[in-house]
């Protein structure tokens, strides 16, 4: 999942969260592989200037993040009201695409990126390019 104020998906979460239309659901077990766009681009650039043709890299923050935490660090840097608690079977019931975000686990690493390219992302993990995103807009 690509953020960065840039990002729709991004400006629309923000819009979520300050409303208090995006809950966080108790038991969200989810881990999504996260990327500021700053970082994308400049690991695909990277990966232009100095990779063999045909290689693949996984293009990842450090760490990946729950929706909740994604939701939570969003009302925190906005100064929202914290998010809605619902409990699990409530998204299952009525939003079962947000219910199904709660469970993937995507285990995903730079590594490969790290030792063929030399390329570290900027924003080591969510919390660190929301920080930064917020910083700049302020």
């Amino acid at each position: 999942m690509f953020y960065g104020l840039e990002t729709a998906s991004t400006v629309t979460m923000i819009d979520m969260v300050r409303k208090r239309r995006l809950p966080v659901v108790r038991g969200d077990s989810g881990q999504l592989p996260l990327i500021h766009i700053d970082d994308a681009v400049s690991a695909t650039v990277r990966a232009l200037d100095v990779a063999p043709a045909g290689s693949t890299f996984d293009i990842v923050d450090d760490h990946a993040s729950s929706l909740t935490e994604i939701v939570e660090t969003i009302a925190e840097f906005t100064g929202s009201a914290p998010p809605m608690r619902v409990p699990g079977w409530l998204p299952r019931l009525i939003a079962p695409y947000m219910a199904r975000l709660m469970s993937i686990r995507v285990p995903l690493s730079n590594e490969r990126a790290r030792v063929e390219l030399g390329w570290r992302p900027k924003y080591a993990t969510m919390r660190d390019g929301l920080a930064e995103m917020f910083h700049r807009a302020a």
